[in-house]
């Protein structure tokens, strides 16, 4: 930005949900993006010291038009109320007793999902430390919270800034109680097909469609966890499942595909905590078959990895990635994943993820029931490999530059954020 141009207004960056992988990556990549623009930018998040680090850590300039806000509890003596780390919770206990007690009876579908007024009353409790006005609050993960009308309405009195945020998992129309108030005055999904509908039912908001970026860095030496898989390996063909390990990532499957191929020549990674609770009964039934007799050619890493160039120093060394998810309708930064590293990639033949894989032919979309079918493409990725141009067209079209230019014209696009 030119010095003689008028700084960009503010923005507060909110954070709902800190320590699961690619979430904290677009949280500091859309600061970054902010700050390389000029913007002036307030950070609310759980993990403000670590984001510290990592800003520093990559090297993020235009430090002085940042400001990390402190994160408090807004209800002294109650723990952050954030689903994932409650159904882990639960999922532990009941494994615990065995893995075959019944699973609580849940009456309120959004019973782990957070209030509104939380978000409310953590952005005005933070105000009060802040160096600049926010001309406009973002929410990066619009999926945890409850969206009833009611609790909507009764952050709506409270809550004035104009605002909007990512909806990861949209639903087939914006129903949800927040489109109702003028203070929100737009999201941002990940769904081409979607936002035209959004933008046909609700006119007066603004809906854009981000590109699913990934973070491709390496780290600068090597870590023990990749030579260990290296070592393991002995040069078989290695096979990548990694993320948090719930109902979606079709554990069954998966395991059914490691007794499927030829354990002199496969190995396989799974790497990430498994989230108990939200298994099938079928992926329950195949760990305990699994835990009972581990195969030789299997790695399991079942901690989360909080440094992403870790993450993807594990993919560098794989040879697929696995992501044939169950049900899994919404797009998945493994495809950038794939695409950075130019590793193909196994995925479900229906919905998004399907249509991307075969649009750009950076893998295989195969039936996400059938064992089989995966070993055959798996086979088959190996003896006809993906290339590299369809890898470099992806990129293209899902890159940092597409995400710039999209965030910022959605931005630009709000009343009172134009550029000096």
């Amino acid at each position: 930005m030119s010095p003689n141009r008028r700084a960009r207004p503010c923005v507060l960056i909110y954070n709902p949900l800190a320590a699961h992988g690619h979430l904290d990556s677009w949280n500091e990549m859309f600061i970054g993006l902010l700050l390389e623009a000029g913007w002036r930018v307030l950070s609310l998040t759980p993990d403000g010291k670590q984001l510290d680090q990592r800003l520093d850590a990559k090297g993020v300039s235009g430090r002085d038009r940042l400001q990390i806000l402190t994160w408090r509890d807004v209800r002294p003596g109650i723990a952050e109320r954030i689903w994932l780390r409650l159904c882990k919770m639960i999922g532990d206990c009941a494994r615990r007793a065995g893995l075959r007690q019944k699973r609580p009876v849940i009456t309120d579908a959004e019973a782990c999902y957070l209030e509104p007024h939380e978000f409310a009353q953590r952005v005005r409790g933070a105000i009060g430390e802040a160096q600049w006005h926010p001309d406009f609050v973002f929410n990066m993960y619009m999926d945890l919270y409850r969206t009833d009308t009611e609790r909507w309405a009764r952050f709506g009195k409270s809550f004035k800034w104009p605002w909007g945020g990512i909806r990861f998992v949209p639903h087939a129309a914006p129903t949800e109680g927040y489109y109702n108030l003028a203070s929100c005055v737009g999201m941002c999904l990940l769904d081409e097909a979607v936002r035209p509908r959004y933008q046909m039912l609700l006119p007066a908001k603004v809906f854009a469609c981000l590109p699913d970026i990934t973070d491709a860095r390496l780290p600068d030496k090597p870590n023990d966890l990749v030579m260990e898989i290296v070592r393991r390996a002995a040069g078989r063909k290695v096979v990548f499942l990694g993320g948090t390990i719930g109902g979606n990532k079709n554990l069954a499957r998966w395991i059914e595909l490691i007794a499927l191929l030829d354990p002199e020549e496969w190995f396989f990674l799974q790497i990430g905590e498994t989230n108990f609770n939200a298994l099938t009964q079928a992926d329950v039934h195949a760990l305990a078959i699994l835990e009972a007799t581990p195969p030789e050619n299997l790695l399991i890493h079942p901690d989360y990895l909080p440094d992403e160039r870790v993450f993807n120093d594990v993919i560098r060394v794989s040879d697929i990635i696995f992501a044939v998810y169950r049900n899994f309708k919404i797009s998945s930064n493994m495809l950038g994943k794939a695409a950075a590293f130019e590793k193909p990639i196994l995925v479900a033949d229906n919905y998004l993820m399907g249509r991307r894989v075969i649009k750009y032919g950076i893998g295989r979309a195969v039936p996400e029931n059938d064992s089989r079918l995966m070993r055959d493409a798996a086979a088959d990725l190996v003896n006809n490999p993906v290339p590299a141009e369809n890898f470099a067209a992806y990129r293209s079209d899902f890159s940092m530059d597409n995400m710039r230019e999209t965030l910022m014209a959605f931005l630009d696009n709000r009343p009172g954020l134009k550029a000096g």
